[in-house]
C-alpha cells in the first residue's frame, strides 16, 4: 500500500501532516482529548454505528485518547490527519470553521474519530489490506466515474463501448497507485483481467502514462479518448461540486479512501455525503466490510 505525501487535487496539501512539537502546540486546543470525550459522552444515546464499542472505549481510557489532538490548523484544510512526528491523529476544528468544539455537532466529531483511526491505523501499517482487495476499489470508483462522467463524455450512449477501457486504465491507476504495483506487465495483466480489455493493441501508447500519479491517469483518460479533453481543473471541479472537498482524498490515496468512506456510514454527520453509498451499494458494503478490520 501507497501512503501518498501530498495531494494533487487539493494544489500539494499534505497527507501525512509533518507539524513539529512546537508548531502542532500553538494550534492545539487545551485538554482537547478530554473534550471530545466528554463531548462523545453526552451524545451516547444519538450514536449508533458498528465502531461503537470501540471507539466508546477508546474515548474511555486516558492513554489511548492523547493520542488524539485536537487543533485549529488555518493552513489545513481537511478535518483530519495523521501527523507523524509525534504519532498523533488531528481533528482540525478549523475545517467546521470554529475553534470550538461545542460549535460542532458531537456526531461529526464521531465521524472524524472513525476517520483518524482509520487513518492511523492503515498510514502505520498496524492493519494492512492486501491487492487482492483492489477489485472491490475499481468496481466502487468505476460507478462513482459513470455517474459523475458517463453523460458529459457519452459512456452511457453511443460511447459506452469505451466503458471496458475506462475500467482498465482505472484498474492501472489503482493498482500503482494505491497498491504501488510498478511492472508494467503485471499491472496490465490484471487490470486487463478485471476490466475484460484487451490492451495490447493500445500498449505502445498506453506505456507513455504513469498511473502511479492522479495526473498520468487524467491524461490517459483524455489521450486514450475516453474522455477526450477532459483536465485537472474539470475533473477536479466536477468531483468537488458532486462530493465536495473532504471527499476528493479518496480518489489520491488508499488510507483516505477506506477512512473516508467508512467515516461516511456515521448517521447524521456531514463530514463525508452519506449518499456516496448508492453510487454502488454492493461494493461499497464491501468496502466497510473491509474497513471493519480496523475495529476489531
Amino acid at each position: 500500500m501507497i501512503v501518498k505525501s501530498k495531494f494533487d487535487l487539493l494544489k500539494g496539501i499534505p497527507n501525512v501532516t509533518q507539524y513539529s512539537s512546537g508548531s502542532l502546540k500553538a494550534n492545539e486546543i487545551d485538554s482537547g482529548p478530554k473534550k471530545i470525550a466528554v463531548t462523545l459522552q453526552m451524545s451516547e444515546r444519538r450514536i449508533k454505528h458498528f465502531t461503537k464499542s470501540y471507539i466508546y472505549e477508546y474515548i474511555s481510557d486516558i492513554q489511548d485518547r492523547k493520542s488524539v489532538k485536537l487543533v485549529t490548523l488555518s493552513d489545513y484544510l481537511l478535518p483530519v490527519s495523521y501527523n507523524k512526528p509525534n504519532g498523533n491523529i488531528l481533528i482540525n476544528l478549523k475545517a467546521f470553521n470554529t475553534d470550538d468544539i461545542s460549535q460542532v455537532d458531537p456526531k461529526n466529531i464521531y465521524a472524524c474519530l472513525v476517520y483518524g483511526i482509520s487513518l492511523e491505523s492503515l498510514v502505520t501499517s498496524r492493519v494492512k489490506i492486501p491487492d487482492t482487495y483492489s477489485s472491490v476499489i475499481i468496481n466502487y470508483l468505476l460507478s462513482v466515474f459513470m455517474r459523475l462522467f458517463g453523460k458529459d463524455y457519452g459512456l452511457v450512449g453511443v460511447y459506452a463501448t469505451e466503458i471496458p477501457k475506462l475500467k482498465f486504465l482505472l484498474s492501472c491507476y489503482i493498482l500503482a497507485s494505491f497498491f504501488g504495483l510498478s511492472n508494467s506487465n503485471e499491472i496490465y495483466r490484471k487490470s486487463s483481467t478485471i476490466s475484460g480489455f484487451d490492451y495490447r493493441p493500445e500498449r505502445e501508447k498506453i506505456d507513455k502514462f504513469d498511473f502511479s500519479k492522479i495526473d498520468g491517469y487524467i491524461k490517459a483518460l483524455s489521450e486514450l479518448k475516453v474522455m477526450p479533453g477532459i483536465t485537472r481543473y474539470n475533473f477536479t471541479a466536477k468531483f468537488l461540486r458532486h462530493l465536495g472537498l473532504n471527499f476528493l482524498p479518496a480518489i489520491e490515496d488508499f488510507s483516505r479512501f477506506i477512512s473516508i468512506l467508512t467515516a461516511s456510514t456515521v448517521s447524521g454527520s456531514t463530514v463525508i455525503p452519506k449518499f456516496i453509498y448508492t453510487y454502488n451499494e454492493t461494493e461499497f458494503n464491501r468496502v466497510i466490510e473491509i474497513a471493519k478490520r480496523i475495529f476489531r
